[in-house]
């Protein structure tokens, strides 16, 4: 792919597709802060929505690539994602760090790219940077296709995070790759994969586990007390138990040297709850 400054082909939602044919070009790869959401809202212009907002920094991006500052241009390109996802943005960030030589983190922007409703010109472009990263990757990378049960889960690949969930397709490094799947109510997942450019990774399939909301407890009354937990008698000085995650009420009857009381206590998910109580006397 020869080098042009700036190409603009097929219209998509109303936005020109601009390119950057940035096949040969030679830039360092560099590190780019991706603006926060709360940055890019404060981009925002007064009244102004967040996809016009989003279509205005595009636009602002697009400037600065005729400039040729491309590293300027990717954080307006990453701001108008964090207000809307607009396709033309989308395939704008590959580009930059495509053209800054960061080819892993161009890939799964891409991948994204394709599920839009392309034209045969921009699916055909789109494919032919795609290819181009996996040929200059060969000997480094693999694409797999990585699903979970239930979908939408979060993956990150050796601790990175993609920027799009579940399923989709992810460049692995030859070597040791860790994957790891997380779901909002759902348990961790990680895979371990070992390959090489003679044995490459496979697809992976990742079926998460519901998180249990029940936690262990550890209740400790005055010698003699009777242990009651929001309401319901539990037994007599020592208690354990499993309750839900949240908020509770313990009381602690009359014992030998107390009189009864009441201690609310807060159960945590995957943390000690031991609530000691055997030291009041009343």
């Amino acid at each position: 792919m020869s080098l042009r400054p700036f190409l603009t082909i097929a219209r998509h939602t109303g936005a020109a597709f601009a390119v950057v044919m940035a096949g040969t070009l030679a830039l360092p790869a560099v590190s780019v802060a991706k603006p926060t959401h709360e940055e890019a809202m404060k981009m925002k212009n007064p009244g102004e929505s967040d996809d016009a907002a989003a279509n205005r920094l595009n636009d602002e991006g697009k400037a600065l690539v005729r400039k040729k500052s491309y590293v300027e241009a990717l954080a307006k390109f990453q701001a108008a994602l964090e207000l809307f996802p607009l396709a033309n943005a989308i395939f704008n960030v590959s580009l930059m760090h495509y053209t800054l030589g960061e080819l892993e983190q161009a890939f799964p922007y891409l991948e994204q790219t394709l599920r839009a409703p392309l034209t045969t010109e921009q699916r055909d472009l789109v494919l032919k940077y795609r290819a181009d990263v996996l040929e200059k990757l060969k000997n480094s990378h693999k694409d797999i296709l990585v699903q979970s049960n239930p979908p939408g889960a979060a993956v990150q690949v050796n601790g990175v995070a993609m920027p799009y969930a579940a399923p989709t397709r992810v460049l692995v490094p030859y070597g040791t790759a860790d994957l790891t799947f997380s779901y909002p109510g759902f348990e961790s997942k990680s895979v371990v994969i070992q390959s090489s450019p003679t044995n490459p990774p496979k697809d992976v399939a990742a079926r998460l586990k519901r998180e249990d909301p029940m936690a262990a407890v550890m209740v400790r009354c005055p010698r003699g007390s009777d242990v009651f937990i929001d309401g319901t008698m539990k037994g007599f000085d020592v208690v354990r138990d499993r309750l839900l995650a949240g908020a509770h009420t313990v009381r602690c009857g009359k014992g030998a040297e107390n009189e009864a009381f009441e201690r609310p206590v807060f159960v945590q998910l995957n943390k000690p709850n031991n609530f000691d109580f055997s030291g009041i006397k009343k």
